[in-house]
């Protein structure tokens, strides 16, 4: 088996897709978007590295919002992207999206459209929900956290955990709210040094969330680092993100290899395929591009994010049967 053959065809685990961002140009013209808005929307595909910025990049996703403004639209947003990681052999995936208030739908709405995609899934493909408390809206951080634990305790076989996200230069990181979501059965995983602020990484770290997604600048600070390595919390790693967003300078230069160098946990994501123009089995090329990871490696490092998954015990087994069966199958 061909090398890109095999990263397509061995059986995926996603833990890091935010819903909007991870709508193809075909999902967004099936949503009645314009060309020119499509275009916008992947514009950062289209650019080289340096002229990406990280605050360029969340301005893109007002595209998708505007695609997704009523229950029908994010019923089928949620189907087509279930959809498209299907089709790249996905076989476990946790989507996470930001509950929004529109003129014609509410929070509870949102979440419910999305909740329902997930249950009327009729392909081969464990999803799971984590929803996410946005960063920039501090005024309703406490609001929205209390919709989120209420749908929770509704839907606690799609409902898994909380994530904590947007754009990272503006609010802050609030313990005692994310307490409250583990206190109510939650997992959590936040986005941690997406840009240096080590006070704040501190406090995540200390915190010590179920998962940490980016942590691209863990390294910058000695204390930092040794304080994440006393924790040992697996990484959410987006390579193309990265780039993409400008906070690694190149795929060469990511600081992946130091989790691969300390034999550290960490699993390879998408982040938001749609909008960097990539997919899981790309991700999983790229790695071993750049790292000289081996085919075996890929499947090993597969079979450990099985652990790191906020899924049930009975799917952890069902999973790990999967990737040992087409192990097996595959003959490598």
């Amino acid at each position: 088996m061909e090398f890109e053959q095999f990263c397509n065809f061995l059986p995926k685990i996603e833990l890091h897709a935010h819903l909007n961002g991870s709508l193809s140009a075909t999902s967004l013209q099936k949503l009645g978007c314009s060309n020119e808005e499509i275009s916008e929307y992947q514009k950062l595909a289209e650019l080289q590295a340096t002229e990406k910025t990280l605050n360029e990049c969340f301005k893109l996703f007002k595209v998708a919002h505007n695609a997704t403004k009523n229950p029908q639209a994010v019923y089928l947003a949620t189907k087509y992207v279930i959809e498209d990681f299907y089709n790249d052999n996905v076989a476990y995936l946790e989507l996470r999206t930001t509950p929004r208030e529109e003129e014609n739908m509410s929070r509870v709405e949102y979440i419910e459209s999305v909740v329902k995609a997930i249950e009327d899934c009729d392909k081969k493909i464990i999803v799971k929900l984590l929803l996410s408390i946005d960063r920039s809206n501090n005024l309703k951080v406490e609001e929205n956290m209390e919709v989120i634990i209420k749908m929770k305790e509704k839907y606690p076989h799609v409902i898994k955990g909380v994530d904590f996200s947007g754009n990272p230069y503006v609010g802050g990181f609030n313990p005692k709210l994310f307490q409250k979501a583990r206190d109510s059965g939650l997992f959590v995983t936040l986005h941690c040094a997406e840009i240096k602020n080590d006070k704040e990484v501190e406090e995540i770290l200390k915190f010590r969330p179920d998962r940490i997604g980016h942590g691209t600048f863990l390294l910058s600070n000695d204390h930092i680092w040794k304080l994440y390595l006393d924790t040992n919390i697996p990484l959410e790693c987006c390579l193309t993100s990265n780039v993409a967003c400008g906070t690694t300078k190149s795929y060469k230069e990511h600081h992946l290899q130091e989790w691969i160098k300390n034999s550290l946990p960490f699993t390879l994501c998408t982040d938001d395929k749609g909008v960097f123009g990539t997919t899981l089995s790309k991700e999983l090329v790229l790695a071993c591009q750049y790292f000289s990871l081996k085919p075996t490696d890929l499947w090993d490092m597969t079979l450990k994010t099985i652990s790191y998954t906020f899924a049930s015990d009975e799917e952890k087994t069902f999973l790990t049967t999967t990737l040992q069966d087409w192990k097996m199958k595959n003959h490598f």
